[in-house]
């Protein structure tokens, strides 16, 4: 399931193109936000299939938005600035442009070449790895992915816990993130954690091997939503 982010400051607009989206069995979630700095901190703290970007927003142009993303996601523009089109072949991630006013026939040619470019690059793309290489001090740790029970960061380093030990490695939330499988989910800024051992789950916090996580206010939406979707 693709996940998508809206950033734009019409709230109408961004309801029309979460209903359009909401139509796509294959988009799983979808976060509207208003402006360039509240875009900046849900990229950074999660991460996304897809972009739709306003060109005009009151803080930031569209196009810084694109410069200070943290890595290229696929984005297609949501504007009336026709003049920009020159300007976007200096950004590979750019699939297409939105005209105001929208309308869902134009938004489905939108999404269709997504899909299309997404088909593209499955050749290229690598499978999520079955085992990790950590460096723990000198010791290089061989782990099976699906034997991590959950990950925490600390400081500049990731702690991976499993049924029967822990590695410390330099290491990013962020970038396992992007690595790993659709059974890890990030579930706070310090914890991703494996779904196949969540053995129970409270408000705020989730259980695995008893061990009580803290469930972060910014991906409780999100984990209840993969949860609702494992549970069809």
């Amino acid at each position: 399931m693709k996940k998508c982010l809206i950033i734009d400051d019409d709230p109408l607009i961004c309801d029309l193109l979460k209903h359009f989206c909401s139509k796509q069995e294959w988009i799983g979630r979808t976060l509207t936000v208003g402006d360039g700095n509240q875009a900046l901190h849900a990229l950074d703290a999660e991460k996304f299939d897809l972009i739709f970007l306003d060109y005009n927003l009151p803080d930031l142009k569209g196009k810084d938005i694109l410069n200070l993303m943290p890595s290229p996601i696929p984005t297609i523009m949501v504007t009336t600035e026709e003049a920009f089109g020159a300007a976007s072949y200096d950004y590979d991630q750019i699939i297409d442009f939105l005209l105001k006013p929208l309308t869902y026939e134009r938004f489905l040619k939108s999404i269709q070449r997504y899909r299309s470019s997404q088909q593209n690059d499955k050749i290229e793309r690598v499978e999520a790895p079955k085992k990790m290489f950590l460096k723990d001090g000198n010791t290089t740790v061989i782990l099976a992915v699906d034997t991590i029970l959950y990950m925490k960061s600390e400081a500049n380093y990731v702690v991976f816990y499993t049924a029967d030990k822990k590695v410390m490695s330099l290491q990013t939330l962020k970038k396992l993130e992007e690595e790993l499988p659709d059974n890890f989910i990030r579930v706070q800024k310090s914890y991703i954690i494996n779904l196949n051992y969540l053995d129970a789950l409270k408000s705020d916090i989730v259980v695995i091997a008893g061990t009580e996580i803290p469930i972060g206010a910014v991906h409780k939406e999100q984990l209840n939503e993969r949860l609702e979707k494992w549970n069809k």
